[in-house]
């Protein structure tokens, strides 16, 4: 392969959000594995923090000079992974994300939709706009079958889709004695059986905040067990989670600061059980096949649950503490069972997972088309 060939990589990246940072994280370390004389730039909120952590350069993803001059220059557009194409955020979103798709291919770069979830997609002139444009581009790769059913529905014929996993399960969690020198650090007493709780912000927050806390509660009075809040997206779960702990009775411990994927990872792998809404933090459980109970926020999320093959679940819209006390009964009963579950298919995902690269550099290879 000629040397220093560009890739420039699209997603929601810059935000302070574990989940994508991940992601970027995970794409970036297979490239180099691969070949490490690739010229890699990333669309980035913030271009200076993305390229100190990443030691790639960035751009400013709303600088519409920059970004039409990094696709011009480019020999492969990748925009992934996460829920770029989707209009549960914002039709703004989508159409950002799908009128990149469309520069590069009039460009004719060679442009792959990596490990993505597709969907929501509720207004029709984004349904036309995402299955237009998406038949245009040369490999699609989704990270659950969820995604492949919404792709069908739109009537997306694009010969080149493949189902495989999300980038993160390529990643490895951070050494025990680093994590061991975070709970140190943080004052967590992980003596006994630790409950992980990572939640977000969502509707009806007072609501939310007080069963979350109602269920800490619950937990603590009926297990020996300690309880761990794990924010996911700096500062808002942060500020979540203490609101969650000012409402309960029972004593809890809050992740304070921010830390590394592969160090957030190490965390959850000590967890005996994770009770979780966003995507990532599910993820980051199966790649340490800790036990979980997902809060259904988001399609995305009773996906994942349904691709992996896992039942405990509660759905945000109608929960009550009971109602998760009794999952969490269940799930907790069940979680020797879970982790075995888990571990039996983690190097299947690991390599559906890698599957994603290895197309990316067969289209590079290819070069312009």
């Amino acid at each position: 392969m000629k040397k220093g060939k560009k890739i420039l990589i699209s997603g929601y990246y810059g935000f302070r959000n574990s989940g994508d940072d991940a992601i970027l994280k995970a794409i970036i370390n297979e490239f180099k594995k691969i070949d490490d004389t690739l010229e890699i730039t990333v669309l980035s909120k913030d271009p200076q923090s993305t390229q100190e952590i990443y030691n790639i350069r960035a751009v400013n993803r709303f600088s519409i000079f920059s970004v039409y001059k990094e696709i011009k220059n480019s020999d492969l557009l990748i925009s992934g992974g996460g829920s770029l194409i989707q209009d549960i955020t914002s039709t703004k979103s989508i159409l950002y994300y799908l009128s990149l798709l469309k520069l590069a291919k009039h460009k004719k770069k060679p442009v792959m939709v990596y490990a993505n979830g597709i969907g929501p997609i509720n207004k029709r002139l984004n349904k036309i706009l995402s299955k237009k444009i998406l038949n245009k581009v040369d490999v699609i790769t989704l990270r659950d079958f969820d995604s492949l059913n919404t792709l069908n529905k739109l009537n997306v014929n694009n010969e080149n889709i493949h189902v495989t996993a999300d980038p993160v399960y390529a990643l490895k969690e951070e050494n025990e004695d680093r994590i061991n020198e975070i709970l140190n650090l943080e004052g967590i007493d992980m003596s006994k059986e630790t409950i992980g709780l990572a939640v977000r912000s969502w509707k009806n927050d007072e609501h939310n905040i007080k069963e979350f806390a109602k269920a800490i509660d619950y937990i603590n009075e009926n297990y020996d067990v300690n309880i761990l809040l794990v924010p996911m997206h700096y500062p808002s779960d942060y500020e979540f989670s203490v609101e969650i702990k000012k409402h309960t009775k029972s004593k809890c411990f809050i992740l304070k600061n921010e830390y590394s994927v592969e160090e957030i990872m190490g965390i959850i792998k000590r967890l005996e059980l994770i009770i979780a809404m966003r995507l990532h933090s599910l993820i980051y459980a199966a790649t340490q096949t800790t036990p979980m109970i997902a809060v259904v926020y988001d399609p995305k999320v009773d996906g994942f649950m349904n691709n992996i093959g896992l039942e405990h679940k509660i759905d945000i819209q109608s929960f009550k503490y009971d109602e998760l006390a009794d999952i969490f009964d269940k799930a907790y009963t069940k979680r020797k069972e879970t982790r075995a579950h888990l571990k039996e298919h983690k190097e299947e995902y690991r390599k559906k997972s890698h599957a994603n690269v290895e197309l990316a550099m067969s289209l590079l290879k290819r070069g312009r088309q």
